[in-house]
């Protein structure tokens, strides 16, 4: 009985000297990333995604404003229709046969030697006074004739600017009426560029102001940015400077109310009433 208390604390105490959790040890060292390994094969193109949204269409040549309405008054040709053929310049008479654009320049260097050919102002000629006006439809009135409106006032206190109603016949072989600008004695002595925004607040206008030579100005809308300002002197020889502005289309609408409807911006003009 002894012996077998014995062997049993012998092996107890040859166990305790081991221990009872196991031991993790120190951690050994991390091994070296190794080398990147060769790219792939690219992989086939996918599916072609959906259609994006279709953009906004561009500004149409003729339309002046860009707000993608045919305005009346950008039917430039005045045939009822706004196409490619309303964005072409339409070459119409404009200057006077008998004078040239700043030809005041060789009329002053005549007149010091006292010359004064026809188209120059005579040796008697005066500017014609009046006061500046804007024009607008209402300064235009029917002279009785149904051939010409008349500006600023009763005769004889009328502008040098009217519009001409002259006899045309279109393409559909009726007779029509059509509507001219004109300006008694004018012609363009100075010619530039402003914004439509100086245009449409008298910018040409002022211009004509500041000019004791000058009698009438025009503001003529080039882009939907730009305006063309012509300065106009008068000269006692000269015939009528004139530019077309409208044509009737029977039932549609009058050349009169065409050349009325310009003012608004297209053709800002003013002119000295008496």
């Amino acid at each position: 009985m002894k012996t077998k208390i014995f062997i049993t604390l012998t092996l107890i105490t040859l166990l305790s000297g081991c221990p009872l959790e196991g031991d993790n040890g120190n951690t050994g060292t991390t091994g070296e990333t190794g080398a990147t390994g060769e790219t792939g094969a690219t992989g086939e193109t996918g599916a072609t995604g959906p259609q994006g949204v279709i953009g906004v269409a561009g500004i149409n040549c003729w339309d002046l404003n860009g707000d993608r309405v045919n305005d009346l008054d950008e039917d430039i040709n005045k045939d009822g229709l706004w196409n490619a053929y309303d964005c072409a310049v339409a070459a119409t008479p404009e200057q006077n046969q008998t004078v040239e654009l700043n030809h005041q320049h060789i009329c002053e260097a005549l007149a010091a030697n006292n010359i004064y050919p026809v188209g120059c102002p005579s040796s008697t000629h005066t500017v014609p006074t009046g006061t500046l006006t804007r024009m607008i439809s209402t300064n235009f009135f029917d002279d009785g004739t149904g051939n010409r409106l008349l500006s600023c006032g009763d005769s004889p206190s009328n502008g040098l600017l009217s519009i001409s109603l002259r006899d045309f016949v279109n393409s559909d072989g009726v007779t029509v009426k059509e509507g001219w600008w004109e300006l008694e004695g004018g012609y363009i002595a100075k010619s530039g560029t402003m914004s439509i925004f100086e245009s449409v607040n008298g910018g040409c206008q002022d211009l004509c102001a500041a000019d004791a030579d000058c009698i009438a100005s025009v503001a003529v809308r080039k882009s939907s940015e730009s305006s063309s300002c012509r300065l106009y002197y008068h000269s006692d020889t000269a015939i009528k400077y004139e530019r077309f502005c409208g044509r009737e289309i029977p039932g549609v609408f009058k050349a009169e109310d065409q050349c009325k409807l310009t003012l608004a911006a297209n053709a800002i003009w003013a002119s000295k009433c008496p």
